[in-house]
């Protein structure tokens, strides 16, 4: 019996679809399936009726729901005291946040003198976008920080998480400079001309269909021809400005770079997106620090409602 075949159920009985549930748990939809048929087996009885379209609870799986809910919020709860009972209410908090988050916004977002807790003690866990869902969905860290927008595809809306938005950042399409400080390159060209690329690794699907949306407001389809490839949102940095192609990057990566005159930012804002920066944490996973953060989260988000916060300050949906 594992508490993740409780955690599977609670999804399915929110999305009534085992795609979506599947992707909400960052499992493949056979792999979620087999759970759920296992947490089945060892109830002894279906709880889900597959033969309608959504799916539906059975009457067994109505009468298990609510003790489930029950179960995994007693079960986080049993834990915390557990912790907080040695003494463990003092550890580290644990983020996981995309690298570009990492680098540039994280340091002093957490380093605000009205902080909980300040300096608060906490540890960072930094991967692509999957990868960050992945370690919260897990319950690997207390909070998870990513990039988030209306049109782009969902992030752990499904499940027992809970968010807040802590910032702004926008995507930018940019290109390195020559000697004159004029663009190495343009999207602005001729039809057909072909523009080298510097696009984000499929393992990053995240931001890539953002960029997708951004580029379907150009008048007409860009000649874009990929030579270089990379996860790493400073990587494709550095090969900007070796002159290596355009692409598009978190506005808080290129700031300094652009006022330094190493890039310049091109297509105007037709081409770029403003993009959420939010904070996420499950529901009933409590720690006294963790509590204390997310309350300050709450009330500061009030304070600073509409505030532009390219600079690390709060705001909510």
């Amino acid at each position: 019996m594992e508490l993740a075949w409780f955690e599977d159920f609670l999804e399915i009985a929110a999305t009534r679809n085992f795609s979506t549930a599947a992707a909400s748990r960052n499992i493949s939809q056979p792999a979620f399936s087999r759970r759920i048929k296992t947490l089945e087996a060892w109830v002894g009885i279906e709880l889900v009726d597959r033969s309608t379209y959504p799916v539906r609870l059975t009457s067994a799986g109505n009468v298990f729901y609510p003790r489930c809910q029950e179960m995994v919020r007693d079960m986080y709860r049993l834990r915390t005291d557990c912790r907080n009972a040695a003494g463990a209410s003092s550890r580290l908090l644990t983020f996981a946040a995309l690298h570009t988050l990492a680098i540039y916004f994280f340091p002093k977002w957490i380093s605000q003198p009205d902080m909980p807790n300040a300096p608060v003690r906490s540890s960072m866990h930094t991967g692509d976008f999957l990868e960050c869902v992945e370690h919260l969905s897990s319950d690997k860290c207390d909070f998870a920080i990513t990039y988030d927008h209306p049109d782009g595809p969902p992030v752990l809306e499904g499940g027992p998480f809970e968010s807040l938005q802590i910032g702004k950042d926008r995507l930018v399409l940019v290109s390195g400079v020559d000697q004159d400080g004029a663009p190495l390159f343009d999207i602005d060209v001729p039809e057909g001309t072909i523009i080298p690329y510097l696009a984000y690794s499929w393992s990053d699907g995240y931001l890539g269909k953002l960029i997708s949306l951004i580029q379907s407001r150009w008048r007409r389809p860009l000649n874009l021809s990929i030579v270089y490839q990379s996860s790493l949102a400073e990587g494709l940095k550095q090969m900007a400005i070796a002159g290596q192609g355009v692409v598009w990057l978190p506005q808080i990566c290129v700031q300094k770079s652009i006022a330094q005159g190493e890039l310049v930012q091109i297509g105007g804002q037709q081409m770029s997106l403003e993009i959420e920066i939010r904070i996420f944490r499950r529901v009933g996973a409590r720690n006294r620090e963790g509590d204390a953060l997310w309350k300050y989260l709450l009330r500061t988000a009030e304070q600073t409602r509409g505030r532009n916060t390219l600079d690390p300050t709060l705001t909510m949906r």
